[in-house]
């Protein structure tokens, strides 16, 4: 496995270096990446990563469809990205998981809201970047808009909302405690 990471450098390398001209070629590149299949799309994506994002750790697992869209995120030792998830202004931190169809959004006030008088898509927003920290798994579907604390568990379908302590299981929309892992 790690001779055919090797073996991607003289592809992944120069796609990574382009990448960072600008956030939109970033995104481009991720997205083609994504839909590589299986095994080769997985080391593919890997060595991009690695070398495209601020920090990326040993043993990204990054499944087919599924895709960073900001440069400027740190992703921890052997983490987990699960297939169709999409991963916004969101650091990762070790032993991380997402299952399929998460959506790591960046923080809750992207897009403000509170005049009338101009469309909200000239109002402006504010991001927050939002971390998982190490230890966490959010599961299928959900959506995480606040950071989620160590060895915490995210359930299927949640919309996170809020911060999450550590070492909580958090379910519903909005995402409520569920228990506190012991």
């Amino acid at each position: 496995m790690q001779a055919l990471g090797v073996a991607c450098w003289p592809v992944t390398w120069p796609l990574a270096m382009l990448s960072r001209m600008s956030d939109e070629v970033f995104r481009t590149i991720s997205e083609g990446l994504s839909f590589i299949p299986y095994l080769v799309g997985i080391i593919v994506r890997r060595e991009f990563y690695r070398f495209a994002l601020e920090s990326c750790g040993e043993n990204l697992v990054v499944a087919f469809g599924a895709l960073f869209l900001h440069r400027g995120i740190t992703v921890g030792n052997h983490v987990l990205v699960g297939r169709y998830s999409i991963v916004h202004y969101c650091d990762l931190g070790d032993f991380s998981m997402t299952a399929e169809h998460v959506v790591l959004n960046h923080g809750a006030h992207y897009h403000t809201s509170d005049r009338t008088d101009i469309p909200m898509a000239f109002q402006g927003g504010l991001i927050e970047p939002i971390s998982i920290g190490e230890d966490c798994i959010v599961h299928s579907n959900a959506v995480v808009m606040a950071s989620v604390g160590r060895g915490s568990v995210v359930g299927a379908g949640a919309v996170v909302t809020r911060p999450v302590e550590e070492f909580s299981i958090v379910v519903g929309n909005p995402a409520r405690l569920l228990r506190k892992r012991d």
